[in-house]
């Protein structure tokens, strides 16, 4: 499997769910998910950009990283850009983005794009759902131009197996960062966090509370209305971290 040729089947909750990404990040309390909010605030800040800078969301699916970066960022001349293999998810990036009032252009593909042609590349919850995540990061190290920076979420390994079906991989913090060719890239940071609080609790419906999940309206109150994670927020110190974060700078070539 090419790395653009992520499997399709996997991807059925567009079908089911439409452009649900945007109502993730959305400011419905209920609608809202401060974890994902949480990773794509995350990301923006780990890319550092720079005005002018030519920006992939590798993976973009519906397009709502590309929604939020616009937000965060203003235009400030970005040229942003989405890659999807999936048909449904790429339509309705299309469409989100241009009822946002976003200016990004989707691909379905990348074998178009030249060597060298983005500043920065984010791929996020991406790279677990193929088979052959090395070559997912040589492609996107070939359209990176050298000096640039990549950043990649992925789950951290928790169990033998993804308990996830649509993951076909996950890796514990240490064994993430050997695939990342040392010879194309030079890491910058690895953190390893928890995007907004123990699952847990996020989900918990406690009968006290008539089953509402209190904890969860906490962290969506204080994901949308204060921009911030609801476990720096409350100073608490996790004993198992959910998600891992690597920024990487490709290697310069003379």
């Amino acid at each position: 499997m090419t790395a653009d040729a992520v499997d399709h089947v996997r991807f059925r909750k567009y079908a089911e769910s439409g452009a649900y990404h945007w109502r993730e990040v959305g400011s419905g309390l209920i609608a809202h998910n401060a974890f994902t909010a949480e990773r794509y605030r995350r990301v923006i800040d780990c890319a550092a950009l720079r005005e002018g800078d030519r920006v992939l969301d590798y993976g973009c699916g519906d397009g709502a990283l590309l929604g939020m970066l616009h937000r965060r960022v203003g235009s400030g001349g970005y040229d942003l850009h989405g890659f999807d293999p999936n048909t449904l998810g790429a339509e309705l990036a299309v469409a989100a983005l241009a009822a946002n009032g976003v200016k990004a252009t989707i691909h379905g593909s990348l074998a178009a794009i030249p060597d060298a042609h983005f500043d920065r590349v984010v791929c996020t919850e991406v790279i677990e759902h193929v088979s052959e995540p090395e070559a997912l990061l040589r492609e996107i190290a070939r359209v990176l131009k050298p000096g640039g920076r990549a950043v990649v979420t992925t789950p951290i390994r928790l169990t033998e197996a993804p308990e996830e079906p649509s993951h076909v991989r996950e890796w514990f913090a240490g064994e993430f960062l050997h695939i990342f060719d040392r010879g194309l890239w030079r890491l910058i940071a690895h953190e390893q966090v928890v995007p907004a609080a123990a699952i847990e609790a996020y989900f918990w419906r406690p009968p006290l509370f008539a089953r509402v999940p209190v904890f969860r309206l906490l962290c969506n109150l204080l994901s949308i209305y204060a921009g911030v994670n609801a476990m720096s927020w409350l100073r608490m110190r996790p004993r198992l971290f959910t998600m891992q974060v690597v920024v990487a700078e490709k290697t310069r070539r003379d």
